[in-house]
């Protein structure tokens, strides 16, 4: 709201509160400049409750919609350390979330595909373009998980120092091209 549009409804408002009740001398004489601004910042101050609602609002949606994802979602720094990740990639990887949150992606693959992820991880980080690999995820003796991973590097901040990866279960498809 422009500021010129809000001191219109401000004086306004104190012009109508004048009208409706009966005040002392002072303030039935002429509109302070203090009563105007008063009003103004209860103003300001309940479109910033409103604001400030429909973020909280927002965020929750997008904390419910990352957190339960149909793929698995990691963000992770540039030697692989895992900063983040949701719901879907801790059932993904056969661990709870908070055993994922600072450890080394690469410790959940085979041998075979540690090595594969290291050189596409170092790939993420220097092309700056969307890069892509498929890697065997080990379960506790179990056949292997395969899983595609797609990875970007945050260059938001300026720094990238952190990449967001999006991790697919390609298993079925694997045993299909066998």
């Amino acid at each position: 709201m422009k500021k010129t549009d809000l001191r219109q409804q401000a004086e306004a408002k104190l012009s109508k509160r004048k009208k409706s009740s009966v005040t002392d001398q002072r303030t039935a004489t002429d509109p302070t400049r203090l009563e105007v601004h008063r009003i103004e910042l209860e103003m300001q101050n309940e479109e910033l409750r409103q604001a400030k609602a429909e973020l909280e609002s927002t965020l929750s949606q997008y904390a419910e919609l990352y957190a339960f994802a149909s793929v698995g979602y990691f963000t992770l720094t540039r030697d692989g350390t895992i900063r983040r990740a949701n719901l879907t990639a801790a059932k993904l990887m056969g661990v709870g979330l908070s055993d994922l949150i600072k450890r080394r992606f690469a410790v959940f693959f085979s041998p075979e595909s540690r090595v594969i992820f290291s050189a596409f991880l170092e790939r993420v980080f220097t092309s700056g373009n969307k890069e892509i690999c498929e890697v065997a995820v080990e379960k506790d003796g179990s056949a292997p998980l395969w899983v595609q991973i797609e990875a970007i590097v945050d260059s938001s901040d300026g720094q990238d120092g952190l990449c967001y990866a999006i991790v697919y279960d390609i298993t079925s498809r694997k045993a299909w091209e066998k």
